[in-house]
């Protein structure tokens, strides 16, 4: 089919996941840009939603909630702790 569409003109899967996360970026670019840092802080926090459900988490490396069940929730901690202080810092007097 011409234009790489499909029989309904809806969008891949794929090709949807793609738009996302380019309009993320675009976004997280003009919030860096502005000086907001609550759209990184929800990102952040975000990230630990599939943490929790895959057992896994990233630092350097992969941490599996299985093998190393401290450090993984360590790294969870953390991501929430960010997300949630560079929540605060836009809101907080004195912020960024």
């Amino acid at each position: 089919m011409p234009g790489g569409g499909n029989v309904n003109g809806i969008l891949s899967s794929g090709r949807k996941r793609l738009i996302i996360n380019l309009a993320a970026f675009l976004a997280l670019m003009a919030a860096t840009w502005f000086g907001l840092s609550t759209p990184w802080g929800l990102l952040f926090i975000y990230w630990t939603i599939p943490n929790f459900r895959a057992g896994r988490a990233l630092l350097v490396f992969d941490v599996e909630r299985k093998e190393t069940p401290v450090l993984f929730w360590l790294v969870q901690l953390a991501w929430v702790v960010l997300g949630i202080s560079m929540i605060l810092i836009d809101f907080l007097p004195g912020g960024a």
